[in-house]
């Protein structure tokens, strides 16, 4: 028959757990906190009540009760337990009850607290200190907070407080002034390595050198991610731990893997790409992970860009260079801040596969614009150079261009007024909601582009069926205006309905805001509705006095010849 023990003795256990520190020499990192806290123990000045605040996975539990184990210990060699008391028995064995741990956060309440603070005034049962640890202790009440607040402010001469968090901005600071603070940092890559190497060593796991640098630097200085994922990639496969084992289970892909789905997307080939992110998906590979990776990739393109001399391995120096040449900074800074925007967005919401191949859309999109951008800003640049050879061709494109611009105006102030005239705030939220769907037609390459457009901005007022988007850039304001027929076309596909928006800047929009709310408020609405001529009549008119504008002498004279008196 198998009693608790015999089955103790056969469950696995895990390896995080089993190479927990088990005093101050074992932990990894954190030299300046173990310092300070040895020091504290050698001169006897313990205070009552520590704060230990960081990152998930680095150690602030696990000094804890090293912390409460010393502290009690009958016969320490300086801050080594003895290992054989009492205390240090039952601590080992779990069973110390002057050693409590709680868990705030399913111990949040303020009846919790005051049963705390009722058993603080019980001496210890065989140590000279009760050592209370509160695990992520942010999660207690504003009630909890306030009942463990006259404790900490007059405790027993016994009592010590160790509260542990991830999220020190969430207590008050009523309790922060009261604790002595130890913010704990990430584990460097350098440190995660050797306890990785030494847990491998102990275990006969076989695994290679980059794997071990992988897994380090896959978990973000977290040493109980590290080891948890050691772990699980030791089961998933018996022989030699190898890169690629290290991304199947981790869900990401290998350096060259991002490689060639990046050159697939600043090549412009949206097919390749979803194909590869099907790939990806159909595999069960993290994409969310994947996108991380990219964002990281691409940083480290940028360092290559300014500083190459900062990488050492020749095969991805090569990669960064293929980048490099083949994109412009602008460019991958613009891909780092839509992938940044996609994963905040995957947060809310199951389908995280069209989250990212909307950001390929969205990154291809963004190319085709600071192409054109730059294109402007040549030409504009030419044109300085050439205003001395043409300035009777200047003077007449710039006439052109005033007068486009004219209409545009009229256009615009006639469609501000109707939307205010007409404003309906129920009406706004409700079409706000409806006007997502049109996501959907990022997918068709004949919309993206005017999709993209829309979403950009911002929608602000609606009235009856005509629209006011706001946007922060005069240059997208701009755009929208003179892609107006294009925009309609895709709400009038959406929607099935005949919408007349229209964009202002934010500078516009304060001002126009502000002196509608005023009118408003004095029931005094001076916004009165105007017919306005159809869109195609007002681009054709534009088309055809542009013509007529810049046609040439010769050709005035060639048509109206007939009727030219010279003198």
């Amino acid at each position: 028959m198998y009693t608790a023990k015999n089955w103790g003795e056969f469950m696995y256990q895990a390896l995080y757990r089993k190479y927990r520190p088990k005093n101050f020499d074992d932990v990894v990192g954190q030299k300046v906190i173990i310092k300070t806290l040895t020091n504290s123990i050698l001169n006897n000045k313990i205070t009552h009540a520590y704060l230990f605040t960081g990152p998930r996975g680095t150690g602030k539990t696990s000094i804890a009760k090293i912390f409460a184990k010393i502290v009690n210990c009958e016969s320490p060699n300086g801050i080594i337990p003895c290992d054989k008391c009492v205390n240090c028995t039952q601590t080992n064995n779990k069973q110390n009850t002057d050693i409590i741990e709680i868990d705030a956060a399913s111990n949040n309440g303020v009846d919790e607290i005051r049963e705390l603070r009722d058993n603080v005034n019980l001496v210890p049962s065989f140590g000279k200190y009760k050592v209370y640890i509160i695990d992520e202790v942010h999660m207690l009440t504003t009630a909890a907070f306030n009942a463990l607040l006259k404790t900490l402010e007059e405790p027993p001469k016994h009592i010590i407080f160790i509260l542990a968090t991830t999220e020190p901005h969430k207590i008050p600071s009523t309790i922060l002034s009261r604790c002595q603070r130890f913010d704990f940092k990430k584990i460097s890559v350098s440190d995660i390595k050797i306890r990785l190497k030494y847990i491998c060593e102990q275990e006969n796991i076989a695994i290679e050198d980059n794997a071990l640098d992988l897994i380090a630097n896959l978990c973000d200085g977290g040493m109980r991610d590290s080891i948890g994922l050691l772990d699980q990639i030791s089961s998933y496969t018996s022989d030699k731990i190898t890169v690629n084992d290290v991304h199947d289970v981790y869900g990401t892909i290998t350096d060259k893997e991002i490689y060639d789905f990046l050159i697939e997307v600043f090549s412009n080939n949206l097919k390749n790409s979803f194909d590869l992110i099907e790939s990806y998906d159909s595999s069960g590979k993290n994409l969310v992970k994947i996108m991380e990776n990219i964002i990281d990739y691409l940083k480290n393109v940028l360092i290559y860009c300014n500083a190459s001399e900062y990488f050492d391995d020749n095969e991805i120096k090569k990669m960064y260079s293929d980048i490099c040449n083949k994109i412009s900074e602008e460019k991958i800074y613009k891909a780092i801040e839509i992938l940044l925007e996609s994963i905040k967005s995957s947060k809310n919401t199951n389908n995280t596969k069209l989250v990212f191949e909307l950001s390929i859309i969205k990154i291809l999109e963004s190319q085709k614009q600071i192409k054109i951008e730059t294109n402007v800003l040549e030409n504009e640049l030419i044109l300085e150079e050439t205003k001395k050879i043409e300035i009777p061709r200047e003077i007449e494109q710039k006439h052109i261009d005033d007068t486009v611009k004219k209409k545009i105006d009229e256009l615009k102030q006639i469609r501000i007024n109707n939307t205010l005239s007409k404003f309906e705030k129920k009406e706004l939220q409700e079409f706000k909601v409806k006007l997502d769907q049109i996501r959907e037609m990022l997918m068709d390459p004949e919309y993206s582009s005017t999709v993209s457009l829309i979403l950009d901005g911002e929608l602000k007022a609606k009235g009856d069926k005509h629209l006011i988007f706001v946007y922060k850039l005069k240059n997208l304001e701009e755009n929208f205006n003179s892609s107006l027929l294009e925009i309609e076309k895709v709400l009038k596909r959406a929607f099935n309905e005949d919408y007349k928006p229209i964009a202002v800047t934010e500078e516009e929009w304060n001002p126009i805001k502000i002196e509608f709310n005023k009118n408003m408020k004095e029931k005094n609405n001076t916004y009165v509705y105007k017919e306005e001529i159809s869109l195609e009549e007002f681009f054709n008119n534009k088309k055809e006095e542009k013509i007529l504008e810049t046609k040439s002498e010769n050709e005035i004279e060639k048509e109206f010849a007939d009727i030219i008196v010279y003198n």
